[in-house]
């Protein structure tokens, strides 16, 4: 990078970072005020959970490609799941035959909420942003671990979503036990978006003129990861839905924690580094 460039990165950094941290506090205690809410508040509070996570995915986003290459992603991941999910609600591919509640979580383009759009830049980048902490140098094994964290959200998010009657599947009886009501087709079409959409961001990041790879921890994509690796374990365990969700969190659990887990050890080398050598000194 030059230096022009790294003083105009390190510039907006100073904003877009606090402006990320911010976000996705906010988002987190929307997700703990959820449960509390009552069913006609909730469809709201979704909104704020889906809004402020999206603003905090946007600005690491940012902070991370820069702004050209960013934006390339911050819009073109929405507009790619936008096209799969009216390819999904008008002809079943790739994730099968679904519809969405009409009067839920407006505003709706051809049936398709835009928040929901919206909502993959969250995971997309959030899980790709932290395999690449695991998987630094390797591009194909970082988007297969990341697709694998992808996928441990949806098996989170889906039951949830269809059991609150945000949409509703044609087919009741044809996914995993305990998780028969979201087809084996859902998990494979979110795959197959994963990739195509952390294509994207692969190709913005080996882009001719891109900003050096980061080797810190990231600390928004991080901390949205394990929050959603743990808490929506407690949550469908302890808080939604009297405990009819505990059936199928495990596949949650398990898979998402593929990529959360080596991600926690990767991030604690430093520290415990830092913590030899303050020793050895002493």
């Amino acid at each position: 990078m030059t230096r022009t460039v790294a003083v105009a990165a390190q510039r907006h950094s100073g904003v877009l970072i606090p402006v990320a941290v911010a976000a996705v506090c906010v988002s987190i205690a929307a997700q703990v005020a959820y449960p509390l809410a009552g069913p006609g508040v909730r469809d709201t509070v979704t909104v704020l959970v889906l809004a402020a996570a999206v603003v905090a995915m946007a600005a690491d986003v940012l902070v991370t490609l820069g702004t050209r290459r960013g934006l390339v992603v911050v819009v073109g991941i929405p507009v790619l799941a936008f096209a799969a999910e009216w390819s999904g609600t008008h002809t079943g591919f790739p994730f099968g035959t679904y519809a969405y509640a009409g009067d839920r979580l407006p505003p709706y383009i051809a049936g398709v909420p835009v928040w929901i759009s919206a909502a993959w830049l969250i995971g997309v980048w959030a899980v790709w942003r932290v395999a690449a902490l695991v998987v630094p140098d390797r591009a194909v094994p970082r988007v297969a671990l990341a697709t694998v964290g992808l996928l441990g959200w949806d098996l989170y998010l889906d039951p949830q979503m269809v059991a609150d009657g945000l949409w509703a599947w044609s087919s009741t009886d044809a996914g995993l036990p305990g998780m028969a009501q979201i087809p084996l087709t859902n998990f494979a079409g979110w795959a197959l978006v994963g990739v195509v959409a952390m294509t994207v961001i692969e190709l913005c990041r080996a882009s001719p003129g891109a900003p050096d790879a980061p080797r810190t921890v990231p600390l928004v994509p991080m901390i949205w990861v394990v929050w959603t690796w743990v808490g929506s374990a407690f949550a469908q365990a302890f808080l939604l839905h009297d405990g009819t969700l505990r059936s199928g969190l495990g596949y949650g659990a398990v898979v998402m924690g593929v990529l959360a887990v080596p991600a926690l050890v990767v991030a604690a080398r430093p520290r415990r580094r830092a913590v030899r050598a303050g020793t050895m000194s002493a």
